[in-house]
C-alpha cells in the first residue's frame, strides 16, 4: 500500500508575478507550517521522503516540516510541480520512485488541491467535501492507495485518510 501526503505550501508574501518563484513565507506561514509539521510527525506511518517544487515558499515549507521528522530524510526537488496543471501534477506523482512508499509532496494550488480531489474516490464524504471547498495554505491531505507502484495510481483510486488545516488543528 502507498500513502501520499499532499501539503500546500504555507502562507507566502503577496504575489509578485515578476518574482513568483522567490516569494518567501510570512510569519503566519511559518507558524502554520510548524503546526502541520507536528501533526505529520505524530502519524503512525512515517514519511520516507519530502518532495517540493523548488519554489522558495514550497522549499521553506518543506524545511520547516523536515525539522519535525527523522534526520537524514531525503528532500528532493521536482520542478514539474511548479505551475503545473492538475494533469501535469498527476503525471509527476505517477513518476515517483517506488522506493518511496510514503512521500510528502509540497506544492501549489490550484493543481495540488485539484489532484487531491481527483484522487480521493473514498474516505469520509464530509471531509472530502470540506477539502473540495477550500484547500488552504498549509492544508494537508493524506491519501492511501491499494497499489505498490506510483505509476498505477488512478483518479478516484485513493482513500482520503485525513484532511487538516492549521485552523482545524488549532481547534484540537
Amino acid at each position: 500500500m502507498l500513502r501520499l501526503l499532499l501539503l500546500r505550501h504555507a502562507k507566502a508574501a503577496p504575489q509578485d508575478p515578476a518574482h513568483d518563484r522567490q516569494r518567501g513565507l510570512i510569519e503566519r506561514g511559518r507558524s502554520d507550517a510548524a503546526r502541520v509539521a507536528g501533526y505529520i510527525a505524530a502519524q503512525k506511518r512515517p514519511v520516507d521522503a519530502i518532495i517540493h517544487s523548488g519554489a522558495r515558499r514550497a522549499e521553506e515549507t518543506a524545511m520547516i516540516v523536515s525539522r519535525e521528522l527523522p534526520k537524514g530524510l531525503p528532500i528532493l526537488i521536482e520542478p514539474r510541480l511548479y505551475e503545473a496543471t492538475a494533469s501535469q501534477f498527476l503525471t509527476a506523482l505517477r513518476a515517483l520512485g517506488d522506493e518511496h512508499a510514503c512521500p510528502l509532496v509540497v506544492g501549489h494550488n490550484p493543481s495540488l488541491g485539484e489532484v487531491a480531489i481527483r484522487l480521493a474516490g473514498a474516505g469520509d464524504r464530509s471531509t472530502r467535501e470540506r477539502m473540495a471547498a477550500k484547500f488552504s495554505t498549509s492544508g494537508l491531505a493524506i491519501l492511501d492507495f491499494e497499489t505498490k507502484h506510483w505509476a498505477d495510481i488512478r483518479e478516484g483510486g485513493g482513500r482520503l485518510v485525513a484532511f487538516v488545516t492549521p485552523a482545524s488543528l488549532a481547534d484540537d
